[in-house]
């Protein structure tokens, strides 16, 4: 109506994304894993049958999802991603016979990443693809590639920019230089994106997130 005043509010859905005034996002991260153990729940009550083979096709097509929608554009705050990472905990304990093997060891046996590493993994494949032109994107309005050839890796090392401020740190092109130039040369010059998949697995297999 003409003359009505707007209802005001600190928070906005945007593209299925809650962002607060201040610009962070761990409304959304609430409603995820609020969503996320909703489903667990039903998972829980209504099948009998919780061996491997019938709990993670579950897990992976009607719980996971929620934890990981547009999950580019937020969980960066830590007591976030614990936050995510506490479902998937709970979903893998449901498992029978991996209710008291400890997390770490049920990822092993499950065949999974934590969703940390899941972040990280689709982040530097999306690097891969810009890099290596398969993403038809300015490469160079993105990142700046460094030219230091005194260090060990590879040749397509890039650079990180300066920043003052959080919400600059966890930019994707911030956010990805470190674990980008840590990788092998075998990795980032794969000719195809499936090869670069495999290698860069092979990697984060043996290779601890912290310091990433």
């Amino acid at each position: 109506m003409m003359g009505a005043n707007l209802a005001t509010t600190n928070q906005e859905k945007d593209l299925g994304v809650i962002v607060d005034s201040s610009l962070k996002t761990s409304m959304q991260c609430a409603a995820a894993v609020k969503k996320a153990n909703r489903m667990l729940g039903i998972i829980k009550k209504g099948i009998e049958n919780k061996m491997d083979n019938i709990l993670l096709p579950l897990y992976k097509s009607i719980v996971r999802p929620h934890l990981e929608y547009r999950v580019q554009l937020w969980s960066h705050l830590k007591k976030d991603i614990l936050a995510l990472e506490k479902v998937q905990r709970r979903a893998t304990k449901m498992i029978r016979g991996l209710e008291r093997v400890p997390y770490e060891e049920r990822l092993k046996r499950l065949g999974l990443f934590s969703l940390e590493k899941r972040r990280l993994r689709g982040d530097i494949i999306e690097v891969y693809k810009i890099m290596s032109g398969v993403e038809e994107v300015n490469k160079e309005k993105l990142f700046t590639c460094s030219h230091n050839r005194r260090t060990r890796g590879h040749p397509m090392k890039l650079m990180g920019s300066r920043f003052k401020t959080n919400k600059r740190k966890f930019f994707f092109t911030q956010r990805t230089v470190n674990l980008w130039n840590s990788l092998p040369e075998e990795v980032v010059k794969a000719r195809t994106i499936t090869g670069f998949k495999r290698e860069l697995d092979k990697f984060m297999e043996v290779k601890s997130i912290n310091g990433y």
